[in-house]
Parts: C-alpha cells; sequence; structure tokens
C-alpha cells in the first residue's frame, strides 16, 4: 500500500500557506526592506528601521522573505510580530508554517494551538495543525475533534480544509468516510483549482485502493493526472 508515501508528500497547494494580515501594505518599504535583506550577508536581519515597525508590519515583511525562500530569516520577522503582539494568530500561524518547512514539527504544532487558543475562529490555525498531524501521524484524534466542527462553521472556500479531513480519516484507517470527504471536497471545488483538485483525487486514489477498488483508484490517478 503507498499510504504512507503519499502522506509524506507535501500538499501540492497553499494548504499552508502564509498570510498578508496588513491589507495597506507599503509595498515600496517592504520591497525595499528585502532587497535589502537579500544583498545581507549576515545571519541576522538589518535592524535599521525595524524599531517602528507595527506587528502587523512585520508579518507582512515574514511573509514576503518566506516567498522568497528566506526563511530564517521569514521566521525572525514572525517571532517578533508575536512578540510585540502576543494575541497576533495569524502571525504565529505562519511561524508554524515556516517551522515545519524547516522540519520542526513539534514547535509548529506549538504554533498553531497557540494561533487556536488566540483567535479560535481563525481556520487556518486549525487546518494547518491538523494537515500537520496527517502528514506525521501524530495527534490524529486531537486533529479530527478540532477540525469537523471547524469546517461546519466554515463556508466551501476553505475546501482545503476537506482534503485534510480525508488524510487525517486514511491515517486512523477511516476509509471509507475518507472517500466520502475527498469527494465532498471535489463536488465543492473551485473548477479552477485545479491544483487542489488533482490532490483530491490522488489522496481519493489512495483511499479506494485501500478499499480494494484498484478500478476506481486508476481512474482517480488519471483523472488527477489530467489536471497537472
Amino acid at each position: 500500500m503507498r499510504l504512507t508515501l503519499l502522506l509524506a508528500v507535501p500538499l501540492l497547494v497553499a494548504g499552508c500557506r502564509s498570510d498578508v494580515q496588513h491589507a495597506r501594505i507599503d509595498v515600496t518599504q517592504v520591497a525595499r526592506l528585502v532587497r535589502a535583506y537579500a544583498s545581507s550577508s549576515a545571519a541576522a536581519p538589518p535592524t535599521r528601521d525595524m524599531a517602528r515597525l507595527s506587528p502587523e508590519r512585520l508579518n507582512d515583511l515574514g511573509v514576503m522573505l518566506e516567498r522568497r525562500g528566506m526563511l530564517e530569516r521569514a521566521q525572525q520577522h514572525y517571532r517578533l510580530a508575536v512578540e510585540r503582539k502576543p494575541d497576533f494568530a495569524r502571525a504565529w500561524v505562519n511561524l508554524g508554517n515556516v517551522l515545519r518547512q524547516q522540519g520542526r514539527e513539534s514547535e509548529a504544532a506549538d504554533c498553531y494551538r497557540r494561533a487556536m487558543k488566540e483567535d479560535s475562529a481563525l481556520f487556518e490555525a486549525v487546518n494547518n495543525f491538523a494537515d500537520l498531524c496527517a502528514d506525521s501521524g501524530r495527534c490524529v484524534d486531537e486533529a479530527l475533534a478540532l477540525l469537523r466542527p471547524a469546517l461546519e462553521k466554515h463556508p466551501p472556500e476553505e475546501n482545503v480544509g476537506r482534503d485534510t479531513l480525508g488524510k487525517l480519516l486514511l491515517r486512523a484507517a477511516q476509509y471509507d468516510q475518507a472517500a466520502e470527504a475527498f469527494q465532498m471536497g471535489l463536488n465543492l471545488s473551485d473548477p479552477q483549482d485545479k491544483a487542489l483538485s488533482a490532490t483530491m483525487l490522488q489522496h481519493l486514489a489512495q483511499a479506494y485502493r485501500a478499499l480494494g477498488r484498484e478500478d476506481a483508484a486508476r481512474s482517480a490517478e488519471m483523472r488527477a493526472a489530467a489536471l497537472m
């Protein structure tokens, strides 16, 4: 069975995306700072202008750095954001995302838990914690207990959570329910979001294969390949 192999592969979609919280971002300032950081060989980021940056702007800057692959510096900005604003749930999620990319899964889980504590309605905190549990195989029951009610409260655009739910159910060997979760996610998918649909089809194939439905598994895999 290829279940373990599949769950070890990161999501092909932004299941652990990092968000820009500050809506009116000063693009010029942030771009200038990112360029300065990119050109600096120092381990620590330049400190000029840092003192007057708000937690929201620090988060924004962390996102920009993360998207450029500058994970350590992004982490520093997220940490500073939550130091200055301990209840900044989105920054806690973003910090968890970077730590997860760095292989620091236990610390990432703690960040997601802190985000959920600060804002229980923040779907990304619940989903990213659950996705980490699905990939690692740890805290699966806890994640299921958190994700199911969160999905009931959130609209279909949070459809990535259906994929996460299915992955958790695969881990729990609840293959019928996993297939139902993936199929529901596919039914609700935005036709333009081909990456998410392909991911769910790949996972649906795993559920079918675990149920001994080889023809259905192959069909799902072919549909996924057509979307890539």
